[in-house]
């Protein structure tokens, strides 16, 4: 049994140490590795919603998530004069129904973590290369250190350098839906007390919200963009691109911009999407964004990455570790939920950024479909038992 039972998994963001879990508890022998140094606290707030709840209950740490969980009370939608438009409380200000929850992705990262105490996890290691062998794969480490496993599974994000070391460019397709996105914290200057204040306008939007720390305010920069980008590939060029963008868009946008020098967690990337035939190849698979991001637009991302997780390493258990029969099965049960949140990921983006300034039903009509579609997409595959 488990005869392909030694298996890397590289990267401890949320999909890597989802997997150890399960793994470990079905007889695997996993090892995780993270390139960074150490593990990345804070970060944006995600959403856990519909079966990827389920998931997390049968691991016993829904209520440790819970406990954990963002407070955000209000969401204001302003002018360009800082007027209200419309104002949502509760949790359909964040479109959650339910148990969904809501979580800082470092919050939500240690807890997994701790969920995986017998699992080796080592930072600050990479790889360099990979060769797939008859019965194993060769890894080698930056380090010069050369492993040998059984399967490789790669969950080291949009762009995951495992994916690019596996598949083609003709197996793989990274999908530019047009649009840039920015996060980062600053001084909670508007005193701003549980509460999220957006604005939009000219396919531009400015939010930014206030939550369990009252001195800190994280802000995202979300813009359509006609063609790639270039003069971006650092941070002050970044930086510049928002500059130009957003002065004098109105609301807050110039404050903003005078601050953000002093954030040091700055973060700044394209929208896009991985569309994959397979995410399987051999000995290797990839898991979450690393084989198929739906973009942060879609709020699925982690959904995918505990569902895929909780799938791919199920399947794995069913058939005794027959990766080639694992893996096949992994692909077919994926898809469609796959396929639904891209083509949702795709939709919000339209939505979220139209042309001139949004009104107050334009806010609230978006609000009321996003809330049904996410509702749809959440619960848009069946979870297989593999007690």
């Amino acid at each position: 049994m488990n005869y392909n039972h030694k298996i890397l998994v590289i990267g401890a963001g949320i999909a890597g140490p989802m997997i150890c879990y399960w793994l470990k508890k079905y007889g695997f022998d996993p090892t995780l590795i993270e390139r960074s140094e150490q593990l990345r606290t804070g970060g944006y707030a995600i959403d856990i919603r519909g079966i990827a709840v389920d998931v997390v209950k049968k691991m016993g740490i829904y209520d440790d998530i819970y406990a954990k969980r963002t407070s955000l009370l209000s969401k204001r939608y302003v002018d360009a004069d800082g007027q209200t438009l419309s104002e949502e409380h509760g949790e359909k200000a964040s479109f959650r129904e339910d148990n969904d929850v809501e979580i800082v992705r470092g919050e939500l990262v240690n807890i997994l973590l701790q969920a995986i105490p017998d699992v080796p996890c080592h930072f600050h290691k990479e790889i360099t290369s990979l060769t797939q062998k008859d019965q194993s794969v060769e890894v080698t480490f930056k380090d010069g250190h050369i492993g040998c496993y059984d399967l490789v599974i790669a969950a080291d994000g949009l762009h995951s350098s495992t994916r690019k070391m596996t598949f083609s460019n003709e197996d793989c397709q990274l999908f530019n839906l047009g649009s840039y996105i920015s996060i980062f914290s600053m001084p909670n200057y508007l005193h701003l007390n549980r509460t999220e204040v957006s604005f939009v306008k000219d396919q531009k939007f400015i939010g930014m919200n206030s939550d369990k720390n009252s001195d800190r305010a994280l802000v995202c920069f979300l813009f359509r963009a006609k063609k790639v980008l270039s003069g971006i590939a650092n941070e002050r060029g970044q930086k510049k691109c928002l500059r130009d963008l957003f002065y004098d868009l109105g609301w807050e946008s110039n404050n903003i911009l005078d601050l953000i020098n002093d954030s040091d967690d700055f973060y700044f990337d394209s929208i896009a999407q991985i569309k994959m035939d397979s995410w399987t190849k051999g000995r290797v698979a990839l898991l979450g964004d690393a084989g198929y991001c739906a973009s942060p637009l879609s709020g699925q991302g982690t959904n995918l990455a505990i569902v895929g997780a909780y799938i791919l390493a199920g399947e794995l258990k069913s058939v005794e570790g027959d990766y080639s029969v694992a893996f096949k099965r992994y692909n077919e049960l994926m898809r469609s939920v796959v396929d639904a949140s891209q083509d949702l990921g795709a939709w919000v983006q339209e939505s979220y950024l139209p042309e001139g300034e949004a009104s107050k039903e334009i806010i609230e009509q978006r609000s009321s479909v996003i809330i049904e579609k996410i509702k749809v997409v959440s619960n848009a595959i069946s979870l297989p038992d593999y007690v």
